[in-house]
C-alpha cells in the first residue's frame, strides 16, 4: 500500500509537464477554390496564419489564426494584411468548417462573437433551390 501511495505522489511532482494542446488538424493544408462564386484563389493554412491568394496574383489577404477547436470544427481568423482588391475584406471572421476526403467546405461570418452554422456542406448551395450561400466556400485539397 505504501509503495501504491509513493507511485500515485511521484505523479503530482512539480516537474511534471502539462500536456500540449492538440495541433490545428488544418495547419499545413492548401486548398483550391471550387465555388460557387467567388473569383478563382487559393487558401493555405500553416503555422498559425492564414492566406487567400488570388491565382491571378491581383490581390492576397493575410490572417492570423486566434483560435481553433479541431472537435467542433470551429477557428477564427483576425486581419493582418492584404494587397490589391482582395477577398475576404479585413474584418476578423469566425469559420466552422467541414473536411471530408479532400472536400472542403467553409462557412464564414463576420466578427469573432459567434461561430456560423454550416449550411450546404459539400456544395455551397441550397438544397431546395441551389441558390449559392452567403460566406460559404468550397475547395479542394492540394496534394
Amino acid at each position: 500500500m505504501l509503495t501504491m501511495a509513493t507511485l500515485a505522489l511521484a505523479g503530482c511532482s512539480a516537474n511534471t509537464t502539462t500536456p500540449q494542446a492538440e495541433a490545428f488538424e488544418l495547419d499545413g493544408s492548401s486548398f483550391i477554390y471550387l465555388g460557387p462564386s467567388d473569383v478563382p484563389h487559393d487558401l493555405k493554412i500553416s503555422g498559425g496564419s492564414a492566406a487567400f491568394i488570388d491565382v491571378a496574383g491581383t490581390w492576397t489577404s493575410n490572417w492570423t489564426v486566434k483560435s481553433y477547436d479541431n472537435e467542433l470544427n470551429h477557428f477564427q481568423l483576425v486581419f493582418v494584411s492584404g494587397s490589391g482588391s482582395y477577398l475576404p475584406v479585413g474584418e476578423s471572421m469566425s469559420a466552422a468548417y467541414e473536411l471530408n476526403g479532400t472536400l472542403f467546405t467553409l462557412q464564414l461570418a463576420k466578427g469573432l462573437a459567434s461561430y456560423p452554422p454550416l449550411q450546404g456542406a459539400g456544395t455551397c448551395t441550397g438544397a431546395t433551390d441551389g441558390v449559392p450561400i452567403p460566406d460559404c466556400k468550397l475547395y479542394i485539397e492540394k496534394n
